[in-house]
Order: C-alpha cells, then structure tokens, then sequence
C-alpha cells in the first residue's frame, strides 16, 4: 500500500510539472515563449519602463490587434475579450482610439482620447469612464508589425515612481501575425521586464468585428 502511495504521488508531481511547462491555463506553450521566467507578472511591470526613443508618433497611426495583454484591475473586463481591435487616428496634437472589442459574442465599439505628453509618452483619457485613465508609455513598436505599451491607472502614495495598477499591451499590424513577430514580441518582453507571453493572457482573436481597419487604409494608404 505504501509503496502504491509513493507511486501515486510521484505521478502527481510529474503532471503538475508538465501542466506548468505548458504555461498558464492548461495550455500549451507557444513555440516562440519561454517558461523560464516566473512570478508575479503584476510585480515585475510595477516599475515604469523608458519610452521607446526617437518615436515617429506618425508610424505608429492606423489599425493594430490586440494579441497578449495584463489589464489593470478597473479593466478586469477585458479578461473577457475574445477580439479586440484598435484604429488610431491623429487629430491636432491629440490620439483618437477607435476601438472595436467582442465580448459574450456581441461586438462594441467606443472612441477614447489619448493626449501626447513627449516622445513615447501619453495621458489616456477613457471617455466612457474611468477604467483605463492615466499615463501611457509606447515602450517599443517597429511601426509594421507590433507594438508594446504600458500604461498606469494608479501611482504609489508610498514609492515615487512605481505603479500599483499596471497594465501591459501587445499589439499587432496583422490579425495572424507572423511567427518571427512573435519572437520578437517575447524578446522584448524579456529585455524590459523579464516575462514571457506565456505570463500574459491572449486574446483569441476568433470572429474578429472587423477585418483590419479597411475604412482607415482606404482614406490614408497602408502602413509601412
């Protein structure tokens, strides 16, 4: 009996093991991941990263898809997200966000206001509430395929400079992107703040709303 016990708890821990290797949920991890980086994700982005240098604020205007994400706790909402699209828009010295997102299986779209503070650095202005509100850094981005930003809905009263509401978002020009984006997303995850997609929450990005910002491309051109 004993030893069928030793047996039995020797099964448990090699199936705990490989449910962890595969990453979050149960699922199996992304071949561009990595499954050494652990802890608290919400920790580790606490510390405000530097923007992304020399931004060309134009490159950065058009339809992206939102791929991997950390929302801070106002937005818990976003968990739910099965595809979420965004538009960005220049008008005067300010960003208008047009952004589509499904939930439940139904489809909303609101309009928001981000406000341009310097290169790489944002104020967001969530105009349906106060969900999202506050400081946002463009921390990298190569214009044609991906971008990372994060954001900040509440500062420390304690340490100056940390956040104790972070957010993380991974943005992509292509619905499906490319493998090779990918690992350039993990690469950078992991240079700014040692994590791994596999940390994040995906988005699933089935029965998207809309197919890529075709109104936008056709009245300023494709990007890049």
């Amino acid at each position: 009996m004993k030893e069928k016990e030793m047996i039995l708890q020797a099964f448990t821990v090699l199936a705990t093991i490989v449910l962890f290797a595969n990453g979050q949920h149960g699922q199996k991890l992304p071949p561009f991941a990595t499954s050494k980086y652990l802890g608290d994700v919400k920790d580790k982005i606490k510390i405000q990263p530097a923007p992304m240098p020399n931004l060309n604020l134009m490159g950065t205007l058009g339809p992206w898809f939102y791929q991997f994400h950390i929302d801070p706790c106002s937005w818990a909402v976003a968990e739910e997200f099965t595809n979420y699209m965004q538009v960005r828009e220049l008008q005067g010295n300010n960003i208008l966000l047009h952004e589509t997102m499904r939930s439940h299986d139904l489809c909303n779209t609101v309009t928001s206001i981000v406000i341009v503070r310097g290169p790489g650095v944002f104020m967001g202005k969530d105009l349906v509430g106060n969900n999202w509100s506050g400081k946002i850094i463009l921390v990298a981005t190569d214009y044609t395929s991906f971008a990372i930003n994060w954001g900040c809905t509440k500062w420390s009263v304690f340490n100056d400079g940390l956040c104790e509401d972070p957010s993380v978002y991974v943005k992509t020009r292509e619905l499906n992107p490319h493998p090779k984006v990918l690992r350039r997303i993990e690469t950078v995850l992991q240079n700014t703040w040692g994590i791994s997609v596999n940390q994040l929450r995906r988005i699933s990005n089935e029965k998207p709303c809309s197919t890529g910002g075709s109104s936008w491309i056709k009245k300023n051109g494709n990007v890049g």
